[in-house]
Order: C-alpha cells, then sequence, then structure tokens
C-alpha cells in the first residue's frame, strides 16, 4: 500500500472518529434528559457512566504493561475507547491508534491486543460505544411469533459465529467461508449473530450482503453487537433477507427425532451491561417449556452456555435447562472469537464457533484445560494478521437419531470431527 493510501486512510479514520465524538457528547446529555428530569438523578446516571469508561480506559493501560495478565471480570472492551469518544480523558492518557504506536499482542484468552482493524484497540470499536448511548432507551419492537419449521429427517446445517466483518481485506476470512459454505450447498446456513461494529442499517445491509444462503433457507441470530444500535438493523435485515423468520429472532426446525431451537439471548440482556451476558425473557422460555419432550435438543444462540475455559455453566444455560426441564443434547454458540468444543458433561456437548471472520490468536489458557477436547491452534498464514490462527465454522448434518458434527477452517480443512 502505497504512502498516499496509508494516508488516506489515517485522514478518513481522523474524520469518522471526530464525528463520534460529536454524536457521543450528545447521546451522553440526551441519555441524562431522557432518564430523568431531576437534576441529581441526572447528575449520577452521567457519573455512572463515565466511571465505566474510565475504568475501562485503565484496563487498556493495564493490559498494555510488559507481562500483564487478564483480568478476570473485564469490562466491554467495547468501551475502552470511552474517554477517547468523548473527549474526556482528564489527564489520562490517549490510547494508541496505530500499529506504529502499540505492535499487536496475543492475550492469553487468543485475543489480539492491538490496533489494527477487529483488534481489542481499534478505535472503530468506539462506534459500537457510541450506538450504545444512543440506544440506551430505544429498541426495536420484539416479535414472540417464532417460525417452527418441519424439516426432513436427513438434513445438513452450516453454523457459522460472528461472521459480520463484510470482506474487509483481500482474502478476508469471512469472504473464504462464505466461498465454501456456498459450495457446500446445506439445506440451512445459521448465523448466531454479530455484525460489526454496531448492527447499523448500514452495516447489516453491507456485511452481511453476501452471506450464503442455504438450499432451504437461511436463519441469523440476534447479539450484543446488534443490540447497540438498538436491534434496529438486525431486524430490518430479518425483514430484507430472511423470510423464513418473519420477523422474529428465534425459531425452531423440527423432523421426527430433533428440535433445532435458534434462541434470542440478547434482546433481554442488560443494556448497561452492554449485553454481554446471555438471557431470556419470560416468552422464549415458556415457549421452550412446550416444545416436543420426545426428541433430541440441539439448541443455537449468540452468547455462551460454558464459560471460556469450560469450568461453570452460565445463568443462561441454567434458564434453558429449567425450561426444557432437561439438559439440552448438543449447543452451538458464538460471542467468543474461538473455535472450542468442550468435554461432554453428563449428556450435554458444548461447542463455541465464534471464530467466523474476527482475527484470533492462539489461547494459551486453554492448553492444559480439561474441559476443553479442542481449539483452533493452526496459524493462518496471513500477512495482515501474521498472530491469527484458522478463522472456521462448523457443519452438523443430521441423519435420523445420529448426528455427524465437523469444524472446517477457512482453508476448507477438517479441524475437527466428532
Amino acid at each position: 500500500m502505497s504512502f498516499s493510501e496509508l494516508k488516506s486512510i489515517a485522514f478518513g479514520l481522523e474524520s469518522h472518529l471526530f464525528g463520534l465524538q460529536q454524536r457521543a457528547r450528545t447521546a451522553l446529555d440526551k441519555l441524562r434528559t431522557d432518564v430523568s428530569n431531576d437534576l441529581r438523578q441526572d447528575i449520577t446516571q452521567r457519573a455512572a457512566i463515565l466511571d465505566l469508561l474510565q475504568r475501562a480506559h485503565q484496563q487498556a493501560e493495564r493490559a498494555m504493561l510488559p507481562n500483564a495478565v487478564r483480568e478476570k471480570n473485564e469490562l466491554p472492551w467495547e468501551m475502552v475507547h470511552g474517554l477517547d469518544a468523548l473527549g474526556l480523558l482528564n489527564g489520562a492518557k490517549a490510547l494508541p491508534k496505530t500499529p506504529e504506536e502499540f505492535p499487536t499482542i496475543v492475550r492469553s484468552d487468543g485475543t489480539l491486543l492491538g490496533c489494527r482493524q477487529w483488534e481489542l484497540l481499534d478505535p472503530r470499536w468506539a462506534e459500537a460505544l457510541v450506538e450504545w448511548l444512543e440506544h440506551w432507551l430505544c429498541r426495536a419492537p420484539f416479535s414472540h411469533k417464532p417460525t417452527v419449521l418441519k424439516v426432513p429427517n436427513q438434513l445438513k446445517l452450516a453454523i457459522v459465529g460472528d461472521w459480520g466483518t463484510g470482506s474487509f481485506e483481500t482474502n478476508a476470512p469471512s469472504s473464504k467461508i462464505a466461498n465454501l459454505v456456498a459450495q457446500l450447498q446445506p439445506d440451512f446456513s445459521i448465523h448466531l449473530g454479530d455484525v460489526y461494529y454496531a448492527g447499523t442499517d448500514e452495516q447489516e445491509q453491507n456485511n452481511m450482503r453476501d452471506w450464503p444462503q442455504g438450499t432451504r433457507g437461511s436463519f441469523t441470530l440476534n447479539s450484543n453487537h446488534e443490540m447497540y444500535n438498538g436491534a434496529f438493523g438486525y431486524f430490518a435485515e430479518l425483514a430484507r433477507s430472511f423470510p423464513l423468520q418473519n420477523g422474529c429472532s428465534y425459531f425452531a426446525l423440527e423432523n421426527d427425532s430433533w428440535m433445532v431451537v435458534g434462541l434470542d439471548s440478547a434482546y433481554f440482556s442488560k443494556c448497561a451491561d452492554m449485553y454481554m451476558e446471555g438471557v431470556l425473557d419470560a416468552g422464549q422460555l415458556a415457549w421452550l417449556a412446550q416444545l416436543p419432550k420426545d426428541k433430541r435438543v440441539l439448541v443455537l444462540s449468540h452468547h455462551e452456555a460454558y464459560s471460556a475455559l469450560g469450568n461453570d455453566k452460565t445463568a443462561l444455560y441454567q434458564q434453558v435447562e429449567q425450561a426444557l426441564g432437561r439438559e439440552p443434547d448438543y449447543w452451538y454458540w458464538g460471542h467468543l472469537h474461538n473455535g472450542i468444543c468442550y468435554q461432554t458433561v453428563g449428556n450435554f456437548k458444548g461447542r463455541c464457533v465464534g471464530h467466523g471472520a474476527i482475527p484470533c490468536g492462539v489461547a494459551s489458557e486453554l492448553e492444559a484445560d480439561e474441559g476443553v477436547v479442542w481449539y483452533e491452534t493452526e496459524l493462518a498464514g496471513d500477512p495482515n494478521y501474521p498472530e491469527r490462527v484458522l478463522n472456521g465454522y462448523a457443519v452438523v448434518t443430521l441423519d435420523g437419531a445420529d448426528i455427524n458434527e465437523a469444524l472446517l477452517g477457512e482453508d476448507g480443512s477438517v479441524r475437527w470431527r466428532a
């Protein structure tokens, strides 16, 4: 890339960030006014948000120190550029914005701490924060009219998580995976959610444009990133490109032996926590409870059923198990940008396939984890992201009561098979 091209990109990014700064200030002022006409509550609300952004900024500063250890219960990294976005650093050091200022580090969970696009310090993540502030009290209407579709007893599903980057570079993993899924010709292709940076209508249209449709159709789930925009972009995309869902963010596929259940774990999650923890509402739980009890169950969601290390079941898992009256047989989720297969616990098998597009390195903390059967460690050979491991997707084939699972890489290789 020539110097003039680099200069043009830098200028465009600077202009974009300036616009976000103006929007962030306006959104915060509007939020204070909308929440309460009581000045004391306005001040408290503003102080609480600024405290979160301050702590997130400090979290990033600590993470950049030599030999830093990943902290437990980290704040969402979408918050870390908040003080920059609001122009309220107040003596705090501005975070780096280019690879020259801070070379990329692979953290123990595989996330890339750096300034290149999609890495944790990518300043473009500020858009997610701004959309979150702008839509704190404003969400798209929710539908409780899920599709329950009768499907054949032999069924092939392509499952891809966190795919919504668009084709951000030549040979982007999202493009490779889309081509492979299209060649596979599954009955249904299913996206587990996350369209970046903030699930706006424009981003949904652009980044989901090349989504590979299954021969019988496709489904897409809601996520934390879609919720930053209040899910307005997400529900518009349902109407535009996913007609089988009839405007509803959860669904089921049913045959003689299986219920494949797609859930909206994001809409009712806590806004104040940036929708990071999966939650189901009473309507979805009641719907789950009335599903047939004599079939095997495969659950799909954006949020995870296990903690990353596979040592704790989440509150979302507890909700689903209680509603079903038993543990599900299989569960595929995204949210974490890794490919991970967990040990069978009881009859339950958990799989994380959130590695559909976002660059991620080797998660060293999983190396000796007894709860993990497999995780992706093969470097992708990407000159733009030398630390990146292969991105990938899952293929699940149902044949009567039997199931065959495979995780495939962006290069077409079989990375893991049950």
